[in-house]
């Protein structure tokens, strides 16, 4: 059982209906012993308006100064937010529409979701096609007696198979992860995002002009850092821009469609 005092029974009269519902949720503003709590919750006022205003003034939006100290409060205290003396009354409306039509909302937001699920089925096919040019590129270029038993070169030929085929995940993991921070800071989301696409676009291409096991290997190596840097950012961005009440189904269409890239790709 959760602690009574997380707990409180919302009593809310509708403006449009006149219905009344009542609601149990969780107060995520005293709701200290969670994992996740509201960051908001505890700022006194007069901090978070200052705070406010100097993220505007350093993001060049001075001009919606005032809506962005809507949002602040709305965020800091959800559960009361139709309460909030500063809001109009369209504005609480908006809000309790929002509350009550979760699937509803601009169609820019579900072009973001599409576009970034593209990217997910694109890490899909990737790591499809890296894994289907086993069946031929040993052959291609020399090291296919792996395969015959008793070949004096077996234990080498496996592993530069091996070698081969793990390239776009040794780059992801030591390369591409990693510098998916530091991108991130310097570039934001979207130039992230771009830069790994060029990666993605070019090392296929690369890959399938090679002519020598370690040209594939390079451009195999290549390709893990634009996987990386899109695997490590693409959901966060989706995150970014998804509404918290259907937040994880969105987010979540990150791996559904990176398995149908897998698909599409074999």
């Amino acid at each position: 059982m959760a602690d009574p005092e997380t707990k409180r029974e919302i009593q809310q009269e509708t403006v449009d209906g006149g219905r009344r519902a009542t609601l149990a949720s969780i107060n995520i503003n005293k709701n200290v012993d969670a994992k996740i709590s509201n960051p908001l919750a505890d700022v006194p006022m007069e901090v978070l308006m200052n705070d406010v205003e100097e993220f505007a003034k350093a993001k060049g939006l001075e001009d919606m100064t005032d809506l962005l100290k809507k949002g602040a409060r709305v965020a800091q205290d959800p559960l009361n937010a139709l309460s909030i003396e500063t809001l109009t009354d369209d504005e609480r409306h908006i809000l309790q529409y929002e509350s009550e039509h979760r699937w509803h909302h601009p169609l820019r937001l579900y072009i973001t979701i599409i576009v970034c699920s593209i990217g997910a089925a694109v890490q899909g096919w990737d790591q499809t096609g890296s894994n289907g040019a086993n069946l031929s590129f040993p052959q291609e270029f020399g090291i296919g007696a792996g395969a015959i038993e008793g070949d004096p070169n077996q234990d080498r030929d496996n592993w530069l198979v091996g070698l081969v085929n793990a390239g776009p995940y040794i780059g992801s993991a030591l390369l591409g992860c990693w510098l998916s921070d530091p991108c991130n800071y310097y570039l934001g989301r979207r130039g992230t995002i771009f830069v790994s696409a060029v990666f993605c676009l070019i090392t296929p291409i690369g890959g399938a002009l090679t002519q020598t096991w370690e040209e594939l290997l390079v451009t195999r190596l290549l390709m893990g850092v634009g996987m990386g840097l899109k695997g490590s950012t693409v959901p966060i961005f989706a995150a970014e821009n998804s509404p918290a009440r259907i937040r994880g189904a969105l987010v979540m269409s990150w791996q559904m469609w990176t398995a149908f890239g897998i698909f599409l790709g074999f």
